[in-house]
């Protein structure tokens, strides 16, 4: 009655391993009758089991007489729990059918792994992203932290612990007064949701830009408990913006610079053309070659030249953008050439009101492009005549190791050392000089075309410390 009234399995088994006696449980599982079972091997009345583990852990057991305890598996989806005791001259077997229990643990063991093969990916995701998650309980002052949590502040290893007092202190000082209030409006409003950009500083002393979507959680009578949130590092989105911004406000200076120096040689071409109709009118006989005529001619080449000038520079700029400043190299005398742009050069001297010399060394002769070489001459008596405050310009000419060295110095204001560099760049001028005209393009196309023949320029002070003196430096 005992074995009958049993939950397990239960077999007894001679020393051969024949079955003495069994229960109806056992018959049942191993799916043959009782009658049928009993004077032969379990693995003989159920061939099945031939092979399986059962059959292989009660051979040992019968061979070592000592007690076992093991799992094994009938088909075809049954596990049992069993314990194997030697009494006397026989080996009792009881079984545990648990199955119910297997299959439960292996659905906890599947679900764990999809949990944590989903948490790989959305870390992979938030990692890909620069982006984390967190949640601060209000109520234990708690905060829970995903782990590029920390890395966004520019720690390569997570903190041991994280606080709003840490949050605050890395905020840069003019965003914090913002969050502060937003995280004042938690308590005192019924604000249910807030998005907020602010810089943080990174271990590192940088700034980054994070923008966190958060929503509060409140209980039944509206009191903040939680607040769980996402970050996101659009330093590089910030960065963008701020350049788009810079080029706009880059833009409109340009435009309101272009306008400026296209009307002033325009409206010295239309006084000059009005001045000739007036010459006309008032005696129809003056010849083209009288002294007046000729006057107004010569001032009417000059805005005509600074007008081709303006011109061939704003084109220039695009070309060097485009990567197309195309290059013409002949056998060129510099020496020649910086003579004839000097003599070019003259009258616009005398009408900025500049003493124009020159100093050139003879029969510097290289592979040049001609018309580059003049446009880096031009550009850069052109910006001495405006800088130079009225005083002398020079433009010397010799021979150096490195090949031809071209100086033009002005006796002006110089140029701070701070700004030597950065003036060569495209539309830029010396911060705080008084307006004195150009489009910050000059020096711009300058440095391009002195690059174009393997040369390089530079600014330093004059002799003696005054003024500036433009250094471009050719091979020959």
């Amino acid at each position: 009655m005992l074995l009958e009234h049993m939950a397990e399995a239960f077999l007894s088994l001679d020393e051969r391993g024949r079955v003495l006696r069994c229960n109806v449980r056992a018959a049942n599982l191993l799916g043959v009758d009782p009658e049928r079972l009993v004077g032969q091997e379990p693995w003989v009345a159920a061939p099945t089991l031939a092979g399986r583990t059962l059959h292989e852990r009660l051979a040992e057991a019968l061979e070592a007489r000592k007690p076992a305890r093991f799992l094994a598996a009938l088909p075809p989806r049954t596990w049992l729990e069993v314990s194997v005791v030697p009494v006397r001259d026989e080996l009792w077997v009881i079984a545990s059918d648990i199955t119910q229990r297997e299959e439960a643990q292996a659905l906890v063991e599947q679900t764990e792994k999809r949990f944590r093969l989903l948490g790989e990916r959305f870390q992979v995701a938030l990692d890909s992203a620069q982006m984390a998650v967190w949640e601060t309980n209000l109520a234990t002052g708690q905060v829970f932290r995903s782990e590029g949590h920390d890395q966004l502040y520019g720690y390569t290893e997570p903190q041991a612990t994280w606080t709003h007092e840490m949050f605050l202190a890395a905020l840069h000082p003019e965003d914090r007064p913002a969050v502060e209030a937003q995280v004042a409006g938690i308590f005192e409003t019924g604000v249910k949701s807030y998005t907020s950009t602010y810089r943080v500083r990174g271990v590192e002393g940088g700034w980054r830009w994070l923008t966190s979507r958060a929503r509060v959680m409140r209980d039944a009578d509206g009191r903040p408990m939680v607040v769980r949130g996402a970050m996101l590092d659009i330093t590089p989105l910030k960065e963008t913006e701020l350049a788009l911004q810079d080029a706009v406000r880059v833009r409109e200076d340009f435009l309101s610079l272009a306008g400026h120096e296209l009307k002033t040689p325009l409206t010295g071409l239309s006084l000059q053309f009005q001045m000739l109709r007036r010459l006309g009118e008032e005696d129809i006989h003056t010849l083209l070659l009288s002294e007046r005529v000729q006057v107004r001619l010569n001032a009417i080449e000059r805005g005509l030249r600074r007008l081709s000038t303006l011109g061939d520079n704003l084109l220039d700029v695009s070309r060097i953008r485009q990567g197309q400043l195309d290059f013409i190299f002949a056998s060129v005398d510099l020496s020649s050439l910086v003579s004839e742009v000097v003599t070019r050069m003259e009258d616009d001297a005398r009408t900025a009101g500049v003493e124009l010399r020159a100093a050139l060394e003879p029969r510097l002769v290289g592979r040049f492009d001609r018309l580059r070489l003049e446009q880096i001459l031009a550009n850069l008596l052109f910006n001495a005549f405006r800088h130079g405050g009225g005083r002398p310009v020079e433009v010397r000419l010799e021979r150096v190791p490195e090949g031809a060295r071209l100086t033009v110095l002005d006796e002006g204001p110089g140029v701070p050392e701070a700004d030597r560099e950065r003036i060569f760049a495209r539309f830029e001028q010396i911060h705080g000089a008084a307006r004195v005209g150009g489009l910050g393009l000059g020096l711009f196309i300058v440095r391009q075309c002195v690059a174009g023949h393997q040369g390089h320029v530079h600014v330093e002070s004059g002799p003696g410390g005054r003024g500036a003196a433009f250094v471009v430096v050719l091979p020959l």
